[in-house]
C-alpha cells in the first residue's frame, strides 16, 4: 500500500501514525519487564510479567514474550514485585513540604481529614506544590460548642447543621468531617442533610450519638476506632451519658470500662450491621500507638526524626501539646493497654469481615508523612490481618470506598500508572513494603535516586512554609 494510502487508513481507524501540526507528541511508553505483578484482589502472584504504561495509564499486562517487541523505554524489574500505587485515607497536611515525602515511600494519594473553610483557595496550595500526591480535601472539621479545633464549624442546632453542610458542598469540599462535640439533633440533620446534597460525611463519632445510629444514619467512615469499643459494651448507654466533649482522660477512662464490660454478641452484631451499612472503619492504630508512647525515649528517638521540621519536632514533644503536657505515666500506661486492646479489637473487625482502610493520623506527634503507612500496615498485620488484607486496605479498599474501581486499586489495563516496585515479597511480610526501588505517580517513573534525592531534600529544607 502506498505510504499516503496507508497514512490516510491509519487516521479513519482513529489512530494517527504521526503527530498533526500543532498537537503534542504521544509520550514515550515504558515497558516494566519480568516483574511480579502482585494482584491485590486475589492474591495471585503473577510471575515474569511486562507491564507497559503509556502517560498516565496502563497500557497492558501480560507474561513475558521474547517474539514481541518491546516498547519505548525498558526497565528490567528481574526478582522485583510490583504493586498498586498506596493510599492512606487519614492524614493531616501542614506543609506542602511535606508533601514529597508521600511519593518517596509510594503513597499515590490520601484523604485530608481537616480542610478549611476556604476550600478553593486550598485547593490552589495545593495546585502549587512541585511534587504531591493526590489529595481528597475534606472540610474543614465541624463540632459542637466549644470546639476542640479553633477553625472548626461550630453547630449547635439542627438548622445550623444543614447550612452548614449545603456551604462545605458549595465551597467544593470532597467530604464533610464530624467531630465528637456536635449534639445529637444537629448529627441527624446533618446526616440528612448531606444525604440529600449527595455528600459524604466521615469522621468521629460525636459523644451522643451510638455507634449503630450512625452506622444506620449513612456515616461513611468512623475514623480512629471512636465509640466502637464502648458499643461492645454492656453498659453502651449508660456510658454514653458520661460522656463530656473536652474531656479527653475521662473518656479513656470510661473506654476501659467499657473493655471491663465487653459483650460478645452485642459486638458481632454491631460488626453486622457495618457490613450491611458498608460503614468502614479506619483504625489509625498509628497514632493510637504514637499517644501510648509518647514518654518512651527509644520510641521518640525516631530517625525518621530527621526529615521533620525543628518546628515540627518541637510541637511533637508531649510537654509541647495541649492534649498531653499534663499526663502522668499512669495515664500513658492506660493507654498502652488500650492500643493493645485496639489491635484486638481490629483482629475481631477483620474477621467479621468489616470494611477496613489503612490511615495514619499524619501529622500528629511520631505520625510520619509517607514513611507511617508502612507502620500502619505493619500494625494491621499483628492485630490479625493478612499481609494481603493489608495491602488490600491502602489500594483496591481505597479505591472501593472512593467509587474509584474504574482507574485505581489494581494493576490492569486502563488503570492509572501509580505503581510502587518493591525488591522482596509484600505478601510474605508485610514490611517488604518498605523495600522500595521505583514508583510511577500518574506514569512519571521515579527511580530509587530519584526517590533518594526526595528525602535528601526533605532533609536539607530549613524554612517550612505552614497551611494556614
Amino acid at each position: 500500500m502506498h505510504l499516503r494510502a496507508l497514512t490516510l487508513t491509519l487516521l479513519l481507524a482513529g489512530g494517527a501514525a504521526y503527530p498533526l501540526a500543532g498537537q503534542a507528541p504521544s509520550p514515550e511508553a515504558v515497558s516494566i519487564t519480568h516483574v511480579t505483578v502482585v494482584d491485590v484482589a486475589t492474591g495471585k502472584k503473577l510471575p515474569d510479567q511486562t507491564v507497559v504504561v503509556q502517560g498516565e495509564r496502563i497500557l497492558s499486562v501480560a507474561a513475558f514474550d521474547s517474539a514481541n517487541p518491546l516498547e519505548g523505554r525498558v526497565v528490567d524489574a528481574h526478582g522485583n514485585f510490583l504493586i498498586p500505587g498506596l493510599w492512606d485515607m487519614h492524614v493531616h497536611v501542614q506543609d506542602l513540604e511535606d508533601l514529597p515525602l508521600y511519593i518517596a515511600n509510594g503513597v499515590a494519594g490520601v484523604r485530608m481529614m481537616s480542610g478549611s473553610k476556604d476550600t478553593p483557595k486550598l485547593r490552589a496550595k495545593f495546585a502549587s506544590a512541585s511534587r504531591a500526591p493526590e489529595i481528597i480535601v475534606g472540610s474543614a472539621i465541624v463540632d459542637g460548642d466549644p470546639p476542640v479545633w479553633e477553625s472548626s464549624f461550630i453547630v449547635r442546632k439542627s438548622d445550623q447543621a444543614r447550612r452548614t453542610v449545603d456551604e462545605i458542598k458549595s465551597r467544593g469540599a470532597d467530604f464533610v468531617k464530624i467531630y465528637n462535640g456536635i449534639p445529637r439533633d444537629a448529627y441527624f440533620a446533618l446526616a440528612d442533610e448531606a444525604h440529600k446534597q449527595s455528600i459524604s460525611f466521615v469522621g468521629h463519632l460525636p459523644y451522643a450519638v451510638r455507634a449503630s445510629e450512625a452506622s444506620d444514619a449513612g456515616q461513611h467512615s468512623i475514623e480512629h476506632l471512636d465509640g466502637i469499643t464502648i458499643a461492645c459494651s454492656k453498659r453502651e448507654q449508660s456510658i454514653i451519658k458520661e460522656l463530656r466533649p473536652l474531656h479527653y482522660l475521662e473518656k479513656m477512662n470510661l473506654v476501659a470500662e467499657a473493655i471491663r464490660s465487653y459483650d460478645s454478641a452485642q459486638c458481632q452484631a454491631l460488626f453486622a450491621q457495618f457490613r450491611r451499612n458498608d460503614t468502614w472503619q479506619v483504625p489509625t492504630l498509628t497514632v493510637h500507638r504514637g499517644m501510648a508512647f509518647l514518654n518512651d525515649r527509644r520510641f521518640t528517638s525516631d530517625l525518621r526524626l530527621a526529615y521533620m521540621s525543628g518546628e515540627v519536632r518541637h510541637r511533637w514533644q508531649p510537654e509541647n501539646d495541649f492534649r498531653f503536657r499534663r499526663w502522668t505515666p499512669a495515664e500513658f500506661e492506660l493507654h498502652r493497654n488500650l492500643f493493645t486492646a485496639d489491635k484486638q479489637l481490629v483482629g475481631l473487625m477483620f474477621r467479621a469481615g468489616v470494611p477496613l482502610l489503612a490511615g495514619t493520623d499524619a501529622m500528629n506527634p511520631f505520625c510520619f508523612p509517607g514513611f507511617s503507612l508502612h507502620d500502619e500496615l505493619a500494625l494491621l498485620v499483628e492485630s490479625g490481618l493478612t499481609p494481603l488484607a493489608a495491602l488490600q486496605s491502602a489500594t483496591l479498599h481505597a479505591a472501593e470506598f472512593l467509587g474509584r474501581t474504574a482507574e485505581l486499586g489494581l494493576i490492569a489495563p486502563g488503570k492509572r500508572a501509580d505503581l510502587v516496585l518493591l525488591s522482596a515479597d509484600p505478601l510474605a511480610d508485610i514490611h517488604n513494603t518498605m523495600q522500595i526501588q521505583a514508583v510511577w505517580l500518574h506514569g512519571k517513573y521515579l527511580d530509587r535516586s530519584s526517590l533518594d534525592r526526595l528525602l535528601e531534600d526533605a532533609k536539607r529544607r530549613s524554612g517550612k512554609s505552614t497551611l494556614h
